[in-house]
C-alpha cells in the first residue's frame, strides 16, 4: 500500500483539482484506493465526486473547563491563574464564568481550585464523515465544528478512518488531499506518507509557500514529486522553479497549463477528467498520472 499526499503550501494553487482528477485516474487504471480529505476547516474535495455521505461520527478531541457553580466558594483562584483570559468573574452572581471557546483545556484551573468544582469536559471539536464518491471508492473527511481548535487531531482521525478501511478493502492507494500552508493540519496530513506531491505556480507567493512546506515535508519523507500549474501564468519564473527542483533532486512530474475547462468543470461540480477529458489540463494531468504511477512503482493485481 502507498501512502500519497497532495500539499502546496498555500490555497489556490489547484490542489484539491488535481488530488480528485489523480483520485478518479487511479479508478480508471484498477488501482482500488481510498481518499482522505485533510483539509478539515474547508472540505471541498467530495464536491467534484458527487459523493454520497455513509455515516457520520462526532469528534472529540479537545477539553474545557466546566465549573460546579453549587460547591464554588468565590475564592477567584481560577481568574488569577488562567493565563488564556478564558475565566471571567460575574459581578452579579460572584461566580466565575468559563468562556468555552477561549478555554484551552490546560486544567491549571482545576489544580488550583481549593474547591475542587472545576472539571475538564471533553467536547465535540468535529465530525468524521465516511462517504462513498459515484466512482466507488470511499472519502474521509474531517469537518472542523466552527470555533473549535486542533484541527490537526481531526486530520489524525480521519487518517486512521482511512488507513483501517483501506486495509479491510485491500487498496492500493491511499490519497490525501492535504489543507493549505504549513500549520498542525498539515503535520498530520504529512505524517507516514509514502510520497508527497506539492504543487506550485510561477508566482513568488506560490514559490515562497512551495519553499516552506518542502522544508516541512523533507521532515517525513524524502520521496516528493513537483507539480507546477498554470506554468504559463509567468513564464520567466519557471526556470526558478526548475532550478530549485534540480538543485533538490525533486522530480518534476509535470506541468499544467492555464485552461478555461477546469473553472468550467468546477461550475458543473466534476472533475476535468471527466468533464473534458481531452482538454490541455486534463492531458497534463494524464501524464503526471503517468509519471507517478512510474515513480510508485505501482503494478496491478
Amino acid at each position: 500500500m502507498k501512502k500519497l499526499t497532495v500539499v502546496s503550501g498555500k490555497g489556490g494553487v489547484g490542489k484539491t483539482t488535481l488530488t480528485a482528477a489523480l483520485a478518479i485516474l487511479f479508478t480508471q487504471d484498477k488501482f482500488p484506493l481510498t481518499l482522505t480529505d485533510c483539509d478539515v476547516d474547508a472540505p471541498n474535495l467530495a464536491l467534484s465526486l458527487k459523493n454520497q455521505e455513509k455515516k457520520r461520527s462526532d469528534v472529540f478531541s479537545a477539553n474545557i473547563a466546566i465549573l460546579d457553580k453549587e460547591h464554588c466558594i468565590n475564592c477567584q483562584e481560577c481568574l488569577k491563574h488562567c493565563k488564556f483570559g478564558a475565566i471571567k468573574w460575574d459581578h452579579d452572581d460572584d461566580k466565575p464564568i468559563i468562556n468555552e471557546f477561549e478555554c484551552e483545556g490546560c486544567g491549571v484551573c482545576t489544580i488550583v481550585c481549593p474547591a475542587d468544582c472545576i472539571k475538564l469536559t471533553p467536547i465535540k471539536t468535529g465530525d468524521l464523515i465516511i462517504s462513498e464518491s459515484k466512482y466507488g471508492f470511499p472519502i474521509i473527511s474531517g469537518e472542523l465544528k466552527i470555533g473549535r481548535g486542533n484541527s490537526g487531531k481531526i486530520v489524525a482521525e480521519a487518517k486512521m478512518a482511512a488507513l483501517k478501511i483501506a486495509e479491510q478493502n485491500n487498496n492500493k492507494v491511499i490519497l490525501s488531499d492535504g489543507p493549505p500552508g504549513i500549520g498542525c493540519p498539515v503535520i498530520a496530513s504529512l505524517s507516514d506518507s509514502d510520497f508527497v506531491v506539492v504543487i506550485t505556480e510561477p508566482m513568488p507567493a506560490a514559490i515562497h509557500d512551495l519553499k516552506r512546506v518542502l522544508t516541512l515535508a523533507w521532515n517525513f519523507t524524502k520521496k516528493i514529486g513537483l507539480v507546477i500549474n498554470k506554468h504559463d501564468l509567468y513564464p520567466p519564473l519557471i526556470s526558478e522553479i526548475e532550478a530549485f527542483a534540480v538543485n533538490n533532486n525533486i522530480n518534476i512530474l509535470g506541468k499544467i497549463p492555464i485552461d478555461s475547462k477546469i473553472p468550467e468543470a468546477l461550475i458543473h461540480n466534476t472533475s476535468i477528467i471527466e468533464y473534458a477529458s481531452n482538454a490541455p489540463a486534463a492531458q497534463a494531468i494524464i501524464k503526471i498520472y503517468e509519471n507517478l504511477v512510474k515513480t510508485l512503482r505501482l503494478k496491478k493485481e
